[in-house]
């Protein structure tokens, strides 16, 4: 098991219980803008998971695997106000499970099992606006299962197997404040006011049906009531309203009632008399033109969509008595031809859809219609466009001719449109674009001609367009841009385009271009250009750019399609393969957010990242990459987040992070990690650190070794790698200790033993190197003696020795080499005489330089301690006693101590 060495401080804060952590939540994400929002969805839990942080405010658990809301599961979360558990499997909800949410203001349960509310239920609740059921299996209410939710404003109901009319009146008794409600696809097969005990005052908007045969009104219990939606089976449906009166604020109405007969329509459309969008679905097979007359003596009717009818031809009477409508939608019907009178009574019409038909062509009906502004003939099989087709369509704003079959786009045909802004002929035949397409457009402020077969764009197609801001010309074909594509584009902002490699640029003129999308097609060849002028961008306005490419290819000019792009934020290279020299960024100082994905041969080289300082988001998915170290010899001090999912990382080193000082965010899904040892750091830095937050970090899966080949990253024990790396650390650190307090030891007691012994090893050293030189005695006797002792020294025993007994001593006063040091001196004057007198007293016990003589001498010769007996008192001549005694033990070469304490010389 491979070791990865850690602080034994840390080994200890490992072993102790953590709490929970904001950022160690498992399989949940925190927002990485808003902190209190955490989402948990699609992670297969089966009870809602703890360690959520209790400050979150927005908490999202959809799409996993829990069956059951504990009374704990929510405990402290004072502070949540959305709460969503979508698509679960809950089928029971324990009372008073949701106490502690009062500041919850949305519940979503849609899409679970539950069969039961109880009265306890939504205890707590009393804040909550709005609550969604939708798609349960409810079939029991207590009654007093709404009471908690004084409050609510918006509740759906709908997709639940039964509701009885009991439970309505329950809820609407408890739920003053509803706006909306919504009861659609369920059992309820009818609706009577007598279930409403008063009336709804701020009910705005309600849903019923689909089994629904009975609807009646007999009170006025919607006074507010804009919107309603009915749904069912029409065969047997009865319609009672007694009076108009209690639907006079309705505004919309939605009828999806199969096989509703003819009169039944008419009864419906006479209850109302400010009725002005009207939606009608589901006729059956049979049509009546009958309907549009009902619903069109509706006066105030200014809205029609017929969806899903089988309308295949409308002729001159069909809409005769709808003339006042402002927007007319026939979508989804399958209609293939319009009379040319069909529509000419339309003088207030504005907007005209019939999306999802069979036309072949532009209907001539529409022609001379001045007060259409939006018209939209998306999804048919319109082949061709003719000069006239929007003749004196004087108000036309925008077009939709998306999803067809047109062949050719020919500029005579919007030559008239002067307030023409958008224009979508998307996904059609066409392959090229007329030359003088610009000067019929020249009002044109977006056009999207994307997923045609254009194969060109020649010099000043787009001359006029002053006023474009948006236009995407991505072609399924190779498409090559001549100089001067764009001439005459110079308000435009926003461009896409697929693109041909070719010589210089072809981006002149487009001084306020903001953000760029280029498409190229694998036909294109980037790898071998050999062309004298690259292809340049040099864009100053630029802020985002966005280049990819449908096959690994590389890029071999981009330093030159980065060359001027100083004011870009965002870049977004999508395989996109080559390796990048070092500077390519360094034309584009101040990006923000950098996008480097699917390229198999990238390297993260740290030098790359050099130029880019500012930058904040870091996007280097999908590039097999095995190695990361782009925090080294980088400046990236701002970098919040950073993706590389979808790697080859198998081993990630935590001082990575250290570089990175700012980083929020972290995502490495998808990477093929080696659960040993060499991860353990990084495992215990995801767990503890505060800042950063290591998304979906408990879904990382194992690679190897094989024996942990497909479990948890998280769930590998890293206790195991610190348990004898601890030991280690723990016997290193005590043998540091004991050895600070043996030598503070020695240091205090033992000093001067330590000195002492220095310097006789030197003496030893030096004594063995004399003896091998074999050097001769110069003097008989080295005199050594404290300097206050030197008036004896001079008048009793110099003149004893050299005068009477001829011997030839060797005093340091008289015989040591000025400017040669102390020791050396002390060292050949010992070293050169046969014998060493010390003449011993108080002082000379006390001198420093005397000890050093005494303890060098005693490697040398025999000592003569002339020690002074303390026979004062007798009147005896002690010197001349000590020195023949001297003189003696100098001949006989013995040791001769004369008592055990000397006077000091004054």
């Amino acid at each position: 098991m491979k070791l990865q060495p850690t602080s034994l401080f840390s080994l200890l804060f490992l072993l102790l219980p953590q709490p929970s952590l904001f950022y160690s939540l498992k399989n949940c994400t925190i927002d990485l803008y808003d902190h209190s929002k955490v989402s948990c969805n699609f992670n297969k839990f089966i009870t809602v998971p703890s360690g959520i942080p209790k400050t979150t405010t927005d908490l999202s658990l959809n799409s996993n695997h829990i069956s059951r809301i504990r009374r704990t599961d929510f405990n402290g979360f004072t502070a949540l106000q959305s709460l969503s558990l979508k698509r679960n499997q809950i089928s029971h909800i324990e009372d008073e499970a949701f106490s502690d949410l009062s500041a919850l203001t949305q519940l979503d349960l849609a899409g679970n099992k539950l069969r039961n509310l109880t009265d306890n239920t939504f205890t707590g609740l009393s804040n909550l606006l709005v609550l969604i059921l939708a798609s349960n299996d409810i079939e029991f209410i207590s009654r007093l299962s709404f009471q908690p939710l004084a409050k609510l404003q918006e509740l759906d109901y709908s997709l639940n197997l039964f509701v009885k009319s009991t439970d309505i009146t329950n809820i609407v008794s408890h739920c003053l404040s509803l706006k909306a409600l919504d009861l659609s696809e369920n059992s309820l097969t009818s609706f009577e006011s007598d279930l409403i005990p008063f009336p709804l005052l701020n009910l705005t908007a309600l849903k019923l049906g689909s089994h629904l045969r009975n609807f009646s009104v007999r009170s006025d219990v919607f006074p507010q009531l804009e919107s309603l939606v009915l749904s069912g089976t029409g065969a047997g449906f009865e319609w009672e309203v007694s009076d108009n009166v209690f639907f006079r604020s309705l505004k919309t109405l939605d009828l999806d009632l199969f096989g509703l007969p003819t009169q039944t329509y008419k009864m419906i459309f006479q209850s109302f008399d400010s009725l002005e969008n009207l939606h009608i679905r589901d006729f059956g097979r049979s049509f009546d033109q009958r309907v549009f007359d009902f619903a069109c003596s509706v006066q105030s009717l200014q809205m029609l969509d017929i969806r899903h009818r089988n309308i295949s031809v409308i002729d001159d009477a069909l809409l005769q008595s709808c003339s006042n409508l402002t927007e007319l939608m026939l979508y989804s019907n399958t209609l293939s031809d319009v009379s040319e009178s069909a529509l000419r009574m339309f003088t207030r019409l504005t907007r005209l859809n019939i999306e999802s038909n069979e036309l072949s062509r532009i209907p001539p009906t529409i022609q001379n219609m001045s007060t259409i502004a939006y018209l939209s003939f998306q999804s048919n099989h319109i082949a061709k466009l003719g000069c006239s087709d929007f003749k004196d369509m004087a108000s036309l704003t925008e077009i939709n001719l998306n999803s067809n079959r047109i062949s050719k786009l020919n500029s005579c045909v919007f030559k008239e449109h002067k307030n023409l802004k958008v224009l979508y002929v998307t996904n059609n035949l066409f392959s090229q674009l007329d030359d003088n397409f610009g000067i019929s457009l020249y009002s044109l402020v977006v056009f999207n001609t994307s997923d045609n077969h254009i194969g060109s764009i020649q010099k000043g197609t787009f001359r006029g367009m002053s006023q474009l801001t948006d236009l995407n010309i991505k072609s399924k074909s190779q498409l090559t841009l001549q100089r001067g594509a764009f001439e005459g584009l110079r308000g435009l902002k926003r461009l896409t385009l697929s693109l041909d490699y070719q010589s210089g640029s072809v981006f002149e003129g487009l001084d306020q271009l903001e953000r760029l999308v280029v498409f190229i097609s694998s036909t294109i060849e980037m790898t071998n250009f050999t062309v004298y002028e690259p292809m340049t961008f040099n864009i100053d306005s630029l802020q985002e750019l966005i280049i990819e490419v449908d096959k690994n290819a590389c890029a071999y000019q981009a330093l030159y399609l980065l060359h001027g792009l100083k004011r870009l934020r965002v870049l977004s290279l999508d395989t996109v393969c080559c390796l990048f020299p070092p500077g390519i960024f360094l034309q584009i100082p101040h990006l923000l957010n950098l996008r480097i994905t699917n390229c198999v041969e990238f390297i993260a080289d740290p030098d790359l990242f050099q130029p880019v300082s500012d930058l904040q988001a870091l996007d280097l998915s999908h590039n097999q990459i095995k190695y990361l170290n782009i925090s080294i010899n980088t400046n990236l001090t701002k970098l919040e987040t950073l993706i590389l999912k979808n790697n080859e990382l198998t081993v990630i080193n935590k001082t990575l992070f250290e570089g990175l000082p700012s980083l929020k965010y972290l995502d490495l899904s998808g990477n093929p990690f080696v659960c040993d040892c060499s991860n353990a750091g990084f495992i215990e830095w995801a767990l503890r650190n505060k800042q950063v937050q290591v998304a979906n970090a408990f879904q990382y899966r194992c690679s190897s070794p094989s024996s942990e080949e497909g479990r948890f990253l998280f769930d590998f024990n890293v206790r195991l790698c610190w348990e004898f790396t601890g030991f280690l650390y723990f016997i290193s650190s005590s043998a540091l200790v004991l050895l600070t307090l043996l030598l503070s030891f020695i240091f205090h007691f033992l000093r001067w033993q330590l000195v002492y012994g220095y310097y006789l090893i030197l003496a030893f050293l030096y004594d063995s190197k004399k003896r091998r030189q074999g050097c001769p005695h110069i003097y008989d006797a080295f005199v050594s003696y404290n300097v206050h002792d030197e008036d004896w020294v001079y008048r009793e025993l110099m003149p004893e020795l050299e005068e009477r007994q001829g011997w030839k001593l060797c005093l340091h006063h008289r015989d040591f080499l000025p400017g040669k040091p102390i020791m050396e001196n002390i060292t050949d004057a010992i070293y050169s005489s046969r014998k060493t007198l010390c003449v011993i007293s108080r002082r000379y016990l006390q001198s420093e330089w005397c000890s050093r003589e005494i303890q060098l001498a005693r490697y040398e010769h025999t000592i003569v301690d002339l020690s002074w007996l303390d026979l004062v008192m007798s009147g005896l001549n002690l010197v001349q006693f000590d020195v023949v005694k001297a003189v003696k033990s100098l001949q006989t070469n013995h040791l001769v101590k004369f008592g055990t304490e000397s006077p000091d010389f004054e």
